[in-house]
């Protein structure tokens, strides 16, 4: 059985969709068969990050109908076969998700619900950036998630940017988990390069450390702060002023 865990957050826009599929990408880079359930029923964005929405064949609306099972409606990314997708593209009925990931159950290591299929959910990871509005959203979310009946809830803290730390423009992020209460999962930097479809290194390696986390095999989020002392630093965080 798969450990499923639901990725979400009240606030749009902190980047819970790209988290969903850094961390299925991550995890299926160390071995795990995972499976990301794409939560958007209008444009597929996890199929759009993950670059696999051209491979689509079913959807869950195909699985809705009883035009297809649920396995059919997999798509499986081309460069890493570890990795696989479920859209729900078209989909109207969220129960389905649900049937659709029960058929599929025993397949995988690890399925990440992209905000879709709350109730099958093990454990949920909330997506914050470290700004006061997304902070206290995250904090609404936490007590809904916690009403819910889902009490392993923990915390990313996504688009962390060193130099707005060292300037006491954001707090760190193990200050943002403490003042929430949660369990900190991850640290992903601030990755300007995402809207051009790339991902820096250090983005990358922010996922690989927080999927080694998640599966045991280490301790301890990215240092974010890494690269950001001494005078070169101090000329990059002016130079991202400007920007």
């Amino acid at each position: 059985m798969a450990k499923k865990i639901l990725l979400t957050g009240f606030k749009g826009g902190t980047g819970v969709t790209t988290c969903a599929v850094g961390l299925g990408t991550a995890l299926a880079q160390l071995g795990e068969r995972t499976l990301i359930v794409d939560g958007d029923a209008k444009t597929g964005c996890a199929l759009l990050i993950g670059e696999c929405r051209h491979l689509i064949v079913y959807t869950l609306a195909d699985y809705e109908k009883g035009a297809c099972r649920a396995k059919q409606a997999i798509v499986s990314h081309p460069k890493n076969s570890n990795l696989m997708f479920m859209p729900s593209i078209g989909l109207n009925d969220i129960s389905y998700a649900q049937k659709a990931v029960s058929d599929v159950d025993g397949l995988f290591d690890y399925i990440l619900l992209d905000k879709t299929a709350e109730p099958l959910c093990d454990s949920a990871i909330i997506v914050s950036e470290p700004f006061t509005p997304s902070v206290k959203a995250a904090d609404l979310c936490r007590s809904y998630l916690t009403d819910s009946g889902i009490k392993n809830v923990s915390l990313i803290v996504n688009k962390l940017n060193g130099g707005q730390i060292l300037n006491g423009e954001t707090m760190t992020a193990h200050e943002i988990a403490a003042l929430l209460h949660m369990e900190l999962t991850a640290v992903i930097p601030e990755d300007l390069l995402l809207s051009s479809g790339k991902w820096k290194p250090a983005t990358l390696k922010a996922f690989k450390t927080a999927a080694e986390a998640l599966t045991g095999r280490r301790e301890g989020v990215l240092n974010i702060l890494s690269g950001w002392s001494g005078v070169n630093a101090y000329f990059k965080r002016k130079l991202r002023d400007k920007v």
